[in-house]
C-alpha cells in the first residue's frame, strides 16, 4: 500500500504538493470551489432581481448557512467515525443533484424565492457535512509537517476560485445565461467525486473511521467543547471566530445592494467587485503558503484579527467602483490571513481523534453563526443603510477582538507569575 508521505523535492512553499493524493484531491476539489462561487454569486444577485430588497439576500444567507450551525457539529462525529472519503463522495453527488434542478428551473423560467430558500438549504445542509470532512481529510493526505502548508495551499485554490467565480458568474449572467451557473456548478461537482474516487482507490487507509470509541453522538459533541474550552489558545481563537462570524462575515451579503444601490454598479461590475475581493484572498493564500512557516501562527492570527475589521470599516466608506474593488483586494487579504492562521492552529492543536469534531466546532463558529449575521445585517441595512451598518459591526468585531488580546496576555502574565 503506497503512503502519500514521501520526502519532498518540492520547495517549501509548495511541500504539501509532493503528496500524490493531496494534489489530485486538490484539483477537483478546485473546480468544485469554483462551482460553489459561481453558484453563490448568481443565486445573490437573483435573489435581489427577484424581491428587489437586501433584507431577503440576508434571508437567503440566513437559510444556507443555518444548517452548518445545526449540523457541522454532527458532520464532525461522522468525519470521526465514517469512511470519510465514501461520506465525501455520497455529499458531493447530492449537492450535483441540487445545482441540476436548480439550474433547470431558471432555464424554464419556473424559478421563485422560495424554491431558491429551499434549494439552497439542501446546499447549506451538503456543507455542513463536507467541510468538517474536508478539512479533516487534508490532515491525512499531508501529515503534520505539511498541514499549515497543505491549508495555505487548500486556501490558494478557495480564493482562487473565489476571485474567478465571481467574475465568471457576472459574465454569464451579463450574458443572459443565468442558469449555465448552475449547471457548471453540477459539473464541479462531478470533478471533485472523480478525484475523491482516485484517492480512495489509492489510499484507502484513509477511508477508515479514526474515532473508534462507543460514546454517543451527544457524549462526542461533548468531548470537543470539553477540550475546546480547556485549552487556552483554541478558546480564545473560537470566541473570536464566533464574534467575526455573525458581524463581520456577512458582510457580503450587503455588497450587492451596496454597488447596485449605493454606487449604480450593474451585474458584470458586481461580480468584478466580488472578484477583487477574491483575488486579495487568492494573494494572502500565496504569502501564507511561502512565508507561513516563518514566525508563530498565532502571531498571525493577531495581527489578521485586527486588520480584518478595519478593512471593512474602510469599504463601507468607499465611494465608486475603483475605491472598492481596491478595499475589497485589502480585506480579502487580511481575511485569509486570519482564517488559515486560525485553522492551522486549530489543526495542529487537535488530537486525531478529535480533529474531525474541531474542524465541526470550527465550522459552526466561521460558518454556521453566518445565518444569524446574515438575518441580523440585512435587516439593519434596510432600515439605517448599507454603509452605517457595515462600519458598527465592523467596529464592534474589532472592540471583541481586542478585548480577547487583552485576555490573552494578561493569561500569559498570570502563567508566568505561577511559574515563578
Amino acid at each position: 500500500m503506497q503512503s502519500p508521505f514521501k520526502a519532498s523535492s518540492w520547495p517549501k512553499g509548495l511541500s504539501s504538493l509532493s503528496h500524490d493524493g493531496y494534489r489530485i484531491f486538490l484539483l477537483g476539489q478546485a473546480v468544485a470551489l469554483l462551482g460553489t462561487w459561481v453558484q453563490g454569486t448568481a443565486q445573490r444577485w437573483l435573489v435581489l432581481e427577484l424581491t428587489g430588497s437586501t433584507f431577503y439576500v440576508g434571508l437567503l444567507g440566513t437559510v444556507t448557512g443555518l444548517p452548518i450551525l445545526l449540523f457541522a457539529l454532527v458532520g464532525g462525529v461522522l468525519a470521526d467515525r465514517l469512511p470519510k472519503i465514501s461520506f465525501l463522495i455520497l455529499v458531493h453527488f447530492l449537492i450535483l443533484l441540487q445545482a441540476m434542478i436548480f439550474g433547470l428551473l431558471v432555464e424554464k423560467g419556473s424559478i421563485t424565492f422560495p424554491i431558491i430558500l429551499a434549494l439552497s438549504s439542501i446546499l447549506g445542509a451538503g456543507m455542513a457535512f463536507e467541510v468538517p470532512a474536508r478539512q479533516s481529510l487534508v490532515f491525512d493526505l499531508v501529515g503534520r509537517k505539511d498541514i499549515t502548508n497543505g491549508i495555505a495551499i487548500h486556501s490558494a485554490a478557495f480564493n482562487l476560485a473565489r476571485f474567478g467565480g465571481p467574475a465568471m458568474a457576472g459574465l454569464l449572467m451579463s450574458a443572459g445565461l443565468m442558469a449555465g451557473c448552475f449547471f457548471f456548478k453540477a459539473f464541479s461537482s462531478l470533478c471533485i467525486i472523480s478525484s475523491l474516487l482516485y484517492v480512495r482507490k489509492r489510499y484507502s487507509q484513509f477511508n477508515r473511521p479514526i474515532d473508534g470509541n462507543r460514546l454517543s453522538a451527544r457524549e462526542s459533541i461533548c468531548q470537543a467543547f470539553t477540550f475546546a474550552a480547556t485549552h487556552k489558545l483554541l478558546s480564545k481563537v473560537l470566541a473570536a471566530i464566533m464574534c467575526f462570524g455573525i458581524l463581520l462575515l456577512p458582510y457580503s451579503i450587503l455588497l450587492p445592494s451596496l454597488g447596485r444601490d449605493v454606487l449604480g454598479l450593474g451585474a458584470r461590475e458586481y461580480g468584478f467587485m466580488c472578484a477583487a475581493n477574491g483575488l486579495g484572498a487568492l494573494g494572502a493564500a500565496v504569502f501564507v503558503a511561502m512565508f507561513g512557516h516563518r514566525g508563530r501562527r498565532e502571531n498571525w492570527w493577531w495581527i489578521g484579527s485586527f486588520l480584518f475589521p478595519a478593512s471593512i470599516m474602510a469599504v463601507a466608506a468607499a465611494k465608486d467602483f475603483y475605491q472598492i474593488s481596491l478595499l475589497l483586494f485589502l480585506s480579502g487579504f487580511v481575511m485569509v490571513i486570519t482564517s488559515t492562521s486560525a485553522l492551522s492552529i486549530l489543526q495542529i492543536e487537535s488530537s486525531n481523534e478529535l480533529r474531525g469534531r474541531i474542524m465541526g466546532l470550527f465550522s459552526t463558529c466561521f460558518m454556521g453563526l453566518f445565518p444569524f449575521g446574515s438575518l441580523f445585517q440585512g435587516f439593519v441595512a434596510q432600515h439605517v443603510g448599507i454603509r452605517l451598518t457595515m462600519a458598527v459591526t465592523a467596529g464592534l468585531a474589532m472592540a471583541m477582538s481586542t478585548m480577547f488580546f487583552i485576555s490573552r496576555i494578561r493569561g500569559r502574565r498570570l502563567a508566568r507569575q505561577g511559574a515563578n
